[in-house]
């Protein structure tokens, strides 16, 4: 009996709209309590935010800033999930899905902030002097659980390469044989990314940080000049565009299977991909930075999920503004496409833009899903390591990366989405649940910081003593 690849696609979808409904709840509930409890820091703390995220203090070369974490987490967010996700969204759950992304980026800026500040807490120092943490050292050093944490690690390895690596390299194929349409194309692009993941690891968390403080910033502006360049020459379409997402954000078009729940879910699920607040997954990357407050680290995170949403937004609209807002006739356009974002969104462009468009698509989608993948890295790494720190595991680890960039590259089946949809499920749920557990010390640690900006303190300094209980805290002094 043969592996029928697309029958086994279509039954892990079923399974995810079934699934998501728990994340869902979970998520919602942990960005409601940290709201609540820390006092809504992603509204009242949004200029000490950007203080510390942008700050031109200078530190020793050998330390990872909070802006050369900034970008290379912004990285790992601003990728194909702003410009997948969202449209997908719009495809399956409708206009009023963008709404729904919205209050959750909104929810998602507290929890950020707690994942971001607990992982700084219970962070390691690594074989070279730096940082390394994430959920499974919060729940190796937070929990005292070295056998959970290793599950958790083995998860995040698996959302790493069965997940991110997967779908991110395959939506850069996919874009690549739309533009430059010549035989053995999925093979030559295989080749340059599997080239371009062999010096990925060469570079280390260093050369990522570093690349990425280069590129992020002007792909991230670029996008959003392109964006409102589009939009505008769209632009008597725009009133409608936004109209749309409000009035159907509770108002669902009959085409959307599964009415208003099935549009909530979509744009959880596409959100989440997008920003990754709730994951614990940014926190693998964000617990690297060298700070002397852990809640500073969380601040810079927070806005973060903001400047993630605004480029998922620009996103939306450049879609939206075409059809004016009409569902129907978007619809039946992705439908004629078979329902793929990347299509609908060369489609757009071309209509726009002219038969530049395909290049121009792939070219971002290129940047955007390298700094992706230079992310993910940084995220398998980090986890191997909290299991083992042999180095032949590690280049194990590389070559299977190599060789899933290479698969996922050379097949370039969006399909591959299903099976990163189901491991950021599973993510989210152990995380929400540790979260709930460790949330206590980031709330100690925000009242730490708030005691001593009030005494008048410009840069407060975080001493383990100031936890109820310091257990398993080792990199901050008494």
């Amino acid at each position: 009996m043969s592996f029928d690849f697309n029958s086994f696609i279509d039954m892990v979808w079923e399974f995810d709209d079934y699934f998501w409904f728990i994340p869902l709840v979970l998520i919602v509930a942990l960005g409601l309590y940290a709201t609540v409890k820390f006092r809504a820091v992603q509204f009242t703390e949004v200029k000490d935010m950007c203080k510390v995220t942008f700050s031109l203090k200078k530190d020793a070369k050998d330390k990872i800033t909070p802006f050369h974490v900034f970008c290379v987490s912004m990285g790992n967010r601003i990728g194909v999930g702003n410009i997948v996700g969202p449209i997908t969204a719009i495809i399956f759950g409708g206009p009023g899905a963008i709404f729904w992304m919205w209050i959750f980026a909104t929810l998602g800026g507290a929890t950020s902030f707690v994942e971001t500040t607990v992982g700084q807490i219970f962070k390691s120092k690594d074989e070279n002097g730096g940082y390394i943490g994430g959920p499974a050292y919060n729940v190796g050093k937070g929990l005292n659980s070295r056998k959970l944490g290793v599950i958790i690690a083995i998860l995040m390895i698996a959302v790493y390469i069965g997940g991110f690596v997967l779908s991110e390299i395959a939506t850069i194929s996919s874009s690549f044989t739309s533009a430059y349409d010549f035989e053995y194309n999925t093979l030559v692009i295989a080749f340059i990314l599997a080239v371009i993941a062999v010096l990925v690891a060469i570079g280390g968390f260093t050369g990522v940080a570093k690349a990425s403080v280069l590129i992020v910033p002007f792909m991230a502006l670029a996008w959003i000049v392109l964006s409102i360049a589009v939009i505008l020459m769209n632009a008597s379409g725009l009133p409608d565009a936004i109209v749309s997402i409000f009035t159907c954000a509770f108002n669902v078009p009959s085409a959307v299977s599964g009415g208003i729940g099935a549009m909530i879910v979509w744009a959880l699920r596409r959100g989440i991909w997008s920003n990754e607040a709730g994951e614990g997954t940014i926190t693998n990357i964000s617990s690297s930075a060298h700070v002397p407050h852990p809640v500073k680290q969380g601040l810079s995170q927070s806005i973060g999920v903001l400047f993630d949403t605004l480029i998922s937004t620009m996103t939306a609209l450049v879609i939206l503004s075409f059809f004016a807002g009409d569902f129907s006739a978007l619809a039946e356009k992705a439908a004629e496409l078979d329902d793929g974002s990347m299509p609908l969104l060369q489609f757009v462009m071309g209509e726009t833009i002219g038969g530049i468009a395909p290049t121009i698509v792939f070219f971002f989608m290129f940047l955007f899903a390298i700094t992706c993948f230079m992310g993910d890295y940084v995220i398998g790494m980090n986890n191997l390591r909290f299991i083992t720190k042999n180095k032949t595991a590690m280049i194990v680890l590389i070559v299977v990366t190599v060789a899933i960039v290479f698969f996922s590259a050379y097949s370039g089946s969006e399909g591959l989405y299903a099976i990163m949809d189901v491991l950021l499920g599973v993510c989210a749920v152990v995380n929400c649940f540790v979260m709930f557990k460790l949330s206590k010390y980031a709330y100690e640690a925000f009242q730490d910081y708030r005691r001593q900006k009030k005494e008048g303190i410009e840069d407060p300094v975080f001493h383990k003593s100031a936890l109820s209980d310091s257990t398993g805290v080792t990199e901050w002094d008494d």
